[in-house]
């Protein structure tokens, strides 16, 4: 923003450019392999974000949830389960996941170690929750499975208000003629190719994707922390009303509570001083 704030990042794809073409490919042939096999609820493939199939996994709080869970996983039928761990332990979606963690480590250190300090929190709160991905401090992963993935406006106001979301889109399809991201506050359209990443603070963005061509294909893949999760780690593990019902009181309030989350945002005076810096050592 003009006062230097890096609370968005246009990271792209690799230097292994062609390599990483083979891991758009590899992951589009296991989203096309995942429509087909994976039996999907009604509000699965018609819902606020667009009318295409898609589900969520991993540990998630919020939206009615009482405690925290590993979403699908327990919800899903067998069938659905084993597809499930088929797409997490893909090595072209791992390699995914553990590219938008590096990024979000390199661009954002202090938000990095807030999602990985709760997640690790987490886990050792409740051994049974399972982490999508060793690689990757997201507590969350949506599979949005095409095969034309067209996003409607909206803000996913359930993750962490001042935290990123994750967005690699996925496909064949030409990003100058279509697949853009809309930035709707900021009035923004941004070319979006295939295998790139994008990470944006999607509760307070508005955003949606325009159109592609007939006979192209995009899907995507997203990861996300919901903000519940950060709010019950500090509560001891116990949701907000317990925890004040019990005497509870949190450090500070709304506005101290948002001053610290925009302080996990980089700089780029920062950014430039750590470059400069690994610079000077090689």
């Amino acid at each position: 923003d003009n006062s230097g704030v890096v609370f968005m990042a246009l990271v792209g794809k690799p230097k292994d450019r062609e390599g990483w073409d083979g891991v758009n490919r590899e992951v589009q042939e296991a989203f096309e392999t995942a429509r087909k096999s994976f039996s999907f609820k009604p509000e699965q493939e018609d819902h606020r974000r667009g009318s295409f199939p898609a589900f969520a996994v991993g540990i998630s709080f919020g939206g009615g949830q009482v405690v925290r869970n590993n979403f699908a996983w327990h919800q899903s039928r067998r069938q659905n389960q084993k597809v499930i761990g088929e797409l997490l332990s893909n090595r072209g979606v791992c390699r995914l996941a553990g590219f938008s963690d590096a990024s979000m480590r390199l661009l954002a250190p202090r938000m990095h170690a807030y999602y990985q300090e709760t997640l690790q929190a987490l886990e050792e709160d409740d051994p049974t929750l399972r982490r999508n991905f060793q690689n990757s401090a997201f507590a969350c992963a949506t599979f949005n499975l095409g095969p034309q993935v067209v996003t409607v406006e909206h803000a996913d106001s359930f993750n962490l208000p001042a935290g990123w979301c994750a967005i690699h889109a996925i496909g064949e399809f030409d990003p100058t003629r279509g697949g853009h991201l809309l930035l709707w506050d900021l009035k923004l359209m941004i070319e979006f190719p295939p295998g790139a990443l994008i990470l944006i603070p999607s509760a307070l963005l508005r955003h949606s994707n325009t159109t592609i061509g007939p006979n192209e294909t995009r899907y995507s893949f997203t990861q996300y922390s919901a903000g519940g999760l950060f709010r019950w780690v500090e509560c001891g593990f116990q949701t907000l009303m317990s925890f004040e019902k019990g005497g509870g009181r949190l450090d500070c309030d709304g506005r101290g509570k948002w001053a610290l989350g925009t302080a996990m945002f980089s700089t780029c005076s920062e950014l430039r001083g750590r470059a400069h810096r690994k610079a000077a050592t090689h």
